[in-house]
Order: C-alpha cells, then structure tokens, then sequence
C-alpha cells in the first residue's frame, strides 16, 4: 500500500509537469515580441521544474531530522538501484535544489536588467546574458560534489539513525540509501564535537542559499522602483511596454513568496536546529512535501497574470466548452429529426442552427 507522503510527491510531480509543459507551450507560442531572451529564460525554468519533477517523482526522497542529524534518504528496497547507486540518486536531487536556488536569483537579476538598460550594458552585454543561464548549472553541481563528497553514509551513521528512521517510517536500514549531515558526531568521551568537514560543506551551502535570497530581494526592490519609474515616464515608454512589464513584475512577486514560503523557510529551519541539537517538536518530513509542492504551484502566477497567457488558456477552455455546445446541439437536431421521421433539416430549422 502506497504511503501518503508517496501520493503527494506523485501528485505533485504530475501537476508539475502538465502544467509546465502547458507553460513552455505558451511561452514559445503566444508570448509577444518584446519579451526577446527573457522568453528563453522562462522556458529554461519551466523545463528545469518538469526535470526537476521527474527525478523527484523516480528518488522518492524523505527529509528527517534528529538530534544532531538530518538525512535525505531513500528507500530503494525493490528498487532497480542498489544502495550505493541509490545515494547518487539522492546526491543529483540535491544538486537540483541547489539548481533551484540560484534559478530563484538570476531571475530576478534579468528582470532588473530588462527594466535598467544601463546595469544590463554594465553587467550582461552581449552574449553575457547568457551566463545566467550557466549559474544554476555551477550551483547544482557544486550542491551534489558537496553531499557527494561530506555527506555519505557509514556504519556509525547507520547505527546513530537506525531506530529513529525504521520508527517513523518503518524502513529498515540496511533498505535506505541516504545523505547525511551530522553536524556534532558523539566523540568517544559521549559527547557531541563538532565536525568541521561538515561545518565547512553547509557554509558553501548557506552562502548559496543567501545568495540567491539577496539577488531576489535586493533586485526584486530595484526591479519594483525601476518600474514604477519606466511607467511613471509616460511619453518615452509606449503603453503596451509598460502594461506588460507591469504584469511581469507582479507575476515576479508573487514567485518570490512561493520559494520564500515552500523552499527559503523550510531549508533553513532544517540546517539551523539540528546544527545547533535543537530537536523539533515536530517532524521535518514538510520540507520534502515543501519542496515537492514548489514547481506544481510556480507555473501558475506566469499562466494567471500574464495576460496573453491566460487569453489563451481563456481561448482554449470557451472552444472547447463551444464544441461541446454544439455536439449537444447538434445531438438534439438529429433526435427530433429522427422522431419526426425526416432525412434531415428543413431550410428553416437548418437556418436556425447555423
């Protein structure tokens, strides 16, 4: 029987993808004119969340936090990868969080450039631009080295999360595959020492995660009293500009409240208390229900506030809902043409239907 937490993440991955690939389609298709490499960016995430859903849907990972540990860990009992191709697994998902970390900040820096042409000839001439798109790929990889390299299972983390991980979730061990960060390993005296390795691998992961928090909220700020600016100079900016660059920006927001709600704030509650052996009075499972819930929900601001996006969804839904009308119309012309025992319409009830 499938657990709860396993339905969500594949409910969520499906949602996910859908509505992903229902973005891409209209960011290359209906998008206007003026959105130039920005439409490039947009379907690099949307392709990125599909990737993303699919290898959370095939990992399956489960977040636990205890005492002075916290694991990202498998099951891969009946699995086609063993424990050692299972950790790699684990070790990719990770990197794609990381991938989602600095997504988060280099969107926002290509909005402030789109709306600041002088920070943009300054900062992204050119073929420059596209550098943006190669920081997400550095800051994956960099994530899965780390938890490749610092955060591997052994023996004596098997035995420290044994009992914790086979009672919440009835998993024995020797079945979980797992990256652990163990922040203050019990030295042979019987107390907690910190592990500097350990210290050292968070902090590249904490200035990663800061990073991305500033680039979103310093150029979210930048970006908002620069549009207000660009609108505010009516007789230099043409209304179409302006309208559109306002619809980007609010649907800029509220992507900034989804990662701040669903991948910011569930991330650092899971690094900072068990750094500190503050053990939650509540389980950490959220932060992978969080986290698994973020791309099904990112696409929507795109697909709702933009509006040649949503005319189009618009469009689609009223054709549809039209054919429909219109099987049914048709439906019911050809029963009273049967009941009447005729061939086929009248002229005047032919005219009528038209």
């Amino acid at each position: 029987m499938f657990s709860f937490s396993y339905i969500f993440q594949v409910c969520c991955a499906i949602i996910s993808i859908l509505l992903n690939l229902v973005l891409t389609y209209l960011i290359l298709v209906k998008s206007p004119k003026k959105l130039g490499v920005y439409k490039y960016l947009m379907c690099y995430i949307s392709l990125f969340e599909v990737f993303y859903s699919f290898w959370d849907m095939m990992t399956e990972p489960i977040v636990h936090s205890y005492k002075a540990a916290f694991v990202v860990l498998r099951d891969y009992y009946g699995s086609v990868f063993n424990r050692e191709a299972s950790f790699v697994l684990v070790c990719i998902y990770c990197g794609l969080f990381g991938f989602s970390m600095a997504i988060f900040g280099v969107h926002f820096i290509y909005r402030y450039g789109a709306v600041n042409k002088s920070f943009s000839e300054r900062f992204l001439p050119g073929n420059w631009v596209y550098m943006l798109f190669v920081i997400p790929l550095w800051y994956g990889a960099w994530w899965a080295i780390l938890c490749y390299i610092y955060f591997y299972f052994t023996d004596i983390t098997d035995a420290y999360m044994k009992e914790t991980i086979e009672f919440h979730y009835g998993i024995p061990i020797e079945h979980s595959s797992y990256i652990i960060v163990y922040f203050q390993p019990t030295g042979a005296d019987g107390k907690p020492h910190p592990d500097p390795k350990i210290f050292f691998a968070i902090g590249c992961m904490w200035y990663m995660i800061i990073s991305s928090m500033f680039s979103v909220f310093y150029f979210g700020v930048r970006c908002y009293w620069q549009i207000r600016k660009t609108i505010s100079q009516s007789a230099t900016v043409s209304a179409t500009t302006k309208n559109l660059q306002t619809q980007l920006f609010h649907a800029l927001v509220v992507q900034t409240f989804i990662p701040l709600v669903l991948m910011y704030i569930p991330i650092g509650i899971l690094f900072f208390f068990p750094m500190v052996i503050w053990e939650l009075p509540f389980t950490t499972e959220f932060v992978g229900y969080t986290i698994a819930l973020y791309p099904a929900i990112d696409p929507l601001p795109n697909m709702i506030i933009i509006k040649c996006y949503r005319h189009a969804i618009q469009d689609f839904f009223m054709r549809l809902i039209g054919r429909g009308k219109r099987g049914e119309g048709q439906h019911s012309i050809n029963t009273v043409d049967a009941a009447s025992g005729s061939n086929g319409p009248g002229p005047r009830s032919g005219a009528r239907f038209v």
